[in-house]
């Protein structure tokens, strides 16, 4: 009668024959995609797989964020660009052929702009840029309408840049890394929009007065147009134009204007009204400014002589 097997002999014979048996060896069939850019999704079949088996791209050790017999699937880690050889391996195997996998530099993004709307008439201050996103670099550049602009890196997710002096419109900001990768362009709006936010009556003289009207995006060349009660028809309203550093008005047919109002430009927030008034009794008037380029204020009612 022969002696029964030892529990450890046949431990051994069926690890042998385990090991001998196709398509139990672990394996890699297919990677997809073969580059990516970090945080990118990965699959990658073969097997068979275990929640022992672990990845490594080049000497990074990559945790799987799912495991099935026939399938891993990992995210790229933050690495930096080149090739990585792919391998996987559990307790007692390796993958002999690793497969090639790239990693490739990851895109700039641009998430927001701040300020995103700047008015023409900003100063100094009010045009600091601040572009947040993610992926830029020590060298990134900044782009405005394709073209670079002097700009600071702050970190990884901010640059800073000083808004240039440029007409009124809307402007493309893109970021583009030293390897020439590009991010999508963000939208900033420059804003010609004139307003008037208040009206200040200013010095008297014996038959005119000043008159400052104080805003934002006033141009050398802009307009005002004023409504006052017409006295002389003894109702309605008469219109006089006046037209920036020109001391003559443009007068509607039928309406009267004292010799020397005027309209100066003293600034993009102050225009300078010398007003003549027929007599100095306190009436309604209705103040608004025209552009050049056919934007204008909303109309701005003030009481004065």
């Amino acid at each position: 009668m022969e002696a029964p097997m030892s529990k450890t002999m046949l431990s051994v014979l069926l690890a042998v024959l385990l090991a001998g048996t196709p398509g139990l060896a672990l394996e890699i069939t297919s990677v997809a995609p073969t580059r990516a850019t970090p945080a990118t999704r990965v699959i990658l079949t073969g097997g068979i797989f275990s929640p022992q088996t672990r990845i490594f791209l080049g000497e990074q050790l990559v945790a799987p964020t799912q495991v099935l017999p026939r399938e891993l699937v990992f995210i790229v880690p933050p690495l930096p660009p080149g090739s990585y050889s792919l391998t996987v391996q559990d307790e007692i195997d390796t993958v002999v052929e690793p497969f090639n996998f790239e990693v490739l530099a990851a895109h700039p993004q641009i998430v927001a702009v701040e300020p995103s709307i700047l008015d023409v008439c900003a100063d100094e201050t009010k045009r600091l840029v601040r572009v947040e996103g993610e992926n830029f670099r020590p060298g990134t550049m900044l782009l405005l309408n394709s073209n670079a602009v002097n700009s600071r890196v702050l970190d990884a997710g901010s640059i800073e840049f000083r808004f240039p002096d440029l007409p009124a419109g809307v402007y493309g900001v893109e970021a583009r890394n030293p390897d020439g990768t590009t991010s999508l362009p963000h939208s900033l709006w420059v804003n010609s929009v004139p307003e008037i936010t208040g009206i200040e009556r200013g010095e008297d003289f014996v038959n005119h007065y000043e008159v400052f009207i104080r805003g934002n995006n006033f141009f050398f060349n802009s307009i005002l147009v004023v409504s006052e009660p017409d006295t002389f028809r003894g109702s309605g309203y008469r219109q006089i134009t006046y037209y920036g550093n020109r001391s003559a008005p443009n007068l509607a047919q039928g309406t009267y204007s004292a010799q020397g109002e005027s309209l100066q430009y003293n600034d993009c927030r102050t225009l300078l009204y010398m007003r003549y008034p027929n007599n100095f009794q306190d009436k309604e008037l209705i103040l608004q400014v025209f552009n050049p380029d056919g934007k204008k204020t909303e109309p701005y009612s003030v009481t004065l002589p």
